[in-house]
């Protein structure tokens, strides 16, 4: 069975593990025009790495054929052609449990960095909130993210009901798992890392 597919059938079972949003979407800010000074104080604070590179090319099992903007650094990022091995998280500030998790995600990507790339997709927030979320976790969270205010990714991978959810991509860019939730520990997502990519 194909994972999207797949997705929905799970989608459906666990709809109760998701947050219902409290948020309206963005602030409206973009990149179309230069940031306000509270905004590029709030870029600077957060200190996030560049978003990474992605390429043209899409493929039938990928990420949705999205590009996002890069919520700190960086470029734009095509999701259909993010290339593993990948961690994919999608949150909201306005999410109890991604703030619970996101200490867990952070911490394996200060251990893994440079052999796992971690993207985070910030949904139905604003720039503002989603930039400030990050610095309030410990560790603090300092893989790059993309700002998803109209919850497209969640509504084209999985119709799932909203985040905390985890996408695992391979190296040639298929989606191979989801979890779907949050995770409990650090423990947990080594171990689905270990499993689902390849990495140890």
């Amino acid at each position: 069975m194909r994972v999207r597919g797949s997705l929905l059938l799970v989608a459906a079972l666990v709809a109760a593990t998701g947050c219902a949003s409290a948020s309206g979407g963005g602030d409206g800010t973009g990149h179309s025009s230069p940031p306000s000074p509270k905004l590029a104080s709030l870029v600077r604070a957060a200190r996030l790495a560049p978003c990474p590179a992605s390429s043209s090319a899409d493929l039938p099992d990928g990420l949705p054929n999205l590009t996002l903007d890069c919520l700190g650094n960086g470029p734009s990022v095509h999701l259909a052609g993010l290339r593993g091995p990948a961690v994919v998280n999608v949150w909201g500030s306005w999410c109890g449990p991604c703030g619970k998790e996101a200490g867990y995600l952070s911490t394996v990507y200060d251990e893994d960095r440079g052999r796992v790339t971690f993207l985070g997709i910030d949904t139905e927030d604003s720039v503002s909130d989603g930039l400030a979320f990050g610095t309030a976790v410990r560790p603090p969270v300092r893989y790059p993210s993309v700002s998803d205010p109209d919850r497209k990714f969640l509504i084209d991978l999985a119709k799932a009901p909203g985040p905390p959810e985890t996408a695992f991509v391979g190296t040639s860019g298929r989606v191979v798992h989801v979890h779907l939730g949050a995770y409990d520990s650090a423990a947990e997502l080594r171990a689905d890392i270990s499993t689902y990519l390849g990495v140890t």
